[in-house]
């Protein structure tokens, strides 16, 4: 089994990131519990599931605020795992300690992918 480290992955929102810090992709199962009149216990069913991308950044030439205000599709891929979705930005944030670096958070949602 091989070891994959952080700086080995690379990570594109629409076009690489040379300035990503660290990124968290998760993968969550969407269920819904049902509970039969007259009993006692619920029965839990998946009903899908949503992928989202968490990316800090230190350079603000990355952080692109049209995709944001538009809800643009974009594609999110990267990481050891080959992730790769369409996705669309849901927040934009900027931190700024006074004793440390400036950073950026994009924070990304799955988009619709299968038919109607």
């Amino acid at each position: 089994m091989a070891i994959t480290l952080g700086k080995d992955c690379s990570i594109s929102l629409g076009g690489n990131i040379a300035s990503a810090r660290s990124v968290t992709l998760t993968a969550t199962a969407r269920t819904i519990d049902i509970e039969a009149a007259g009993t006692r216990w619920a029965e839990v069913y998946s009903t899908g599931y949503d992928i989202t991308a968490s990316v800090e950044l230190n350079d603000a030439s990355d952080v692109d605020f049209s995709f944001l205000a538009n809800g643009t599709s974009l594609t999110v891929s990267g990481g050891s795992g080959a992730w790769s979705f369409p996705a669309v930005v849901t927040g934009i944030a900027e931190t700024f300690s006074i004793d440390g670096v400036a950073t950026f958070s994009v924070e990304c949602k799955m988009t619709r992918t299968g038919l109607r």
